[in-house]
């Protein structure tokens, strides 16, 4: 919980995705007022080794982009199923404090509820780091307490059965839950999302640049590069951020809040 967040992670993915929009139209229309400075069109002939260098510039973009977006999507995918791993591991843990003798059963079942209510307003804390640190305090004091009365339990003669099986399950639950904590702090790392954002400039500027040289330049053309390549970059980041993003994990979310309908009938 006392992870350090960057720079890049702290801020708005709207905020970053405008300053990259407004940089790539800066560069490009840089580029092309350099390129008709030092009059590109005195030679009419085009020079195959510019071509080829443009071609691998936007060709290394294209690739660092592909694999970014795959990085967010993997993570998110990642999320997403230790989420539902540890409900499903929760789920089987309550279901088997059933097994134990009433009283048993009862005392299991409320440490169960509070520990499931616990990790749910974990995840749905938001960035509230108070209020993460605080659920996330709670579900480990109940996880003990969980876990020490299994293991009191396996020493009465009368419920070593039952012992049995409770003691893996809380071993998966809580493995589970660390699981996905640790998925949460999986993210694109920053040296990777900054080359992102330089080659996408460059890029910009070598447009505009080359395209000096063609005549009229067309922004239309060059707007839609810049604002088709940004969309993409925020969806890119807006997966890598599932408390502050667009894109949340609230289906897998969901699987941990039905968990609480499984104590309605006591």
């Amino acid at each position: 919980m006392g992870t350090k967040e960057s720079f890049f992670y702290q801020t708005d993915p709207s905020l970053l995705i405008l300053i990259l929009f407004m940089g790539m139209i800066t560069l490009m229309k840089l580029g092309s007022y350099i390129g008709q400075r030092i009059n590109l069109n005195k030679d009419d002939t085009e020079n195959p080794g510019n071509a080829t260098v443009l071609a691998a510039v936007f060709g290394l973009f294209a690739f660092l982009l592909g694999f970014t977006f795959s990085m967010s999507g993997g993570r998110y995918e990642a999320r997403r199923q230790s989420t539902i791993q540890e409900a499903n591991a929760i789920g089987t843990a309550v279901l088997r404090a059933d097994l134990y003798a009433p009283e048993e059963r009862v005392a299991f079942r409320k440490d169960f509820k509070a520990y499931t209510t616990a990790r749910i307003e974990y995840f749905t804390s938001g960035r509230d780091r108070m209020a993460m640190a605080r659920a996330a305090a709670n579900a480990q004091v109940y996880g003990k307490m969980l876990w020490q009365r299994a293991s009191e339990d396996a020493r009465k003669a009368g419920t070593v059965f039952p012992a049995n099986l409770m003691i893996p399950s809380l071993n998966d639950m809580l493995d589970a839950g660390n699981t996905n904590d640790y998925a949460e702090k999986l993210r694109v790392p920053d040296p990777i999302v900054i080359l992102l954002f330089a080659l996408c400039l460059v890029c910009s500027f070598f447009v505009g640049y080359h395209s000096s040289r063609k005549g009229r330049f067309d922004w239309v053309i060059a707007t839609g590069f810049c604002l088709l390549s940004a969309l993409v970059i925020f969806i890119t980041l807006d997966l890598d951020r599932p408390r502050s993003g667009f894109i949340r994990l609230n289906t897998s979310h969901q699987a941990m809040t039905d968990l609480i309908q499984q104590f309605d009938n006591p």
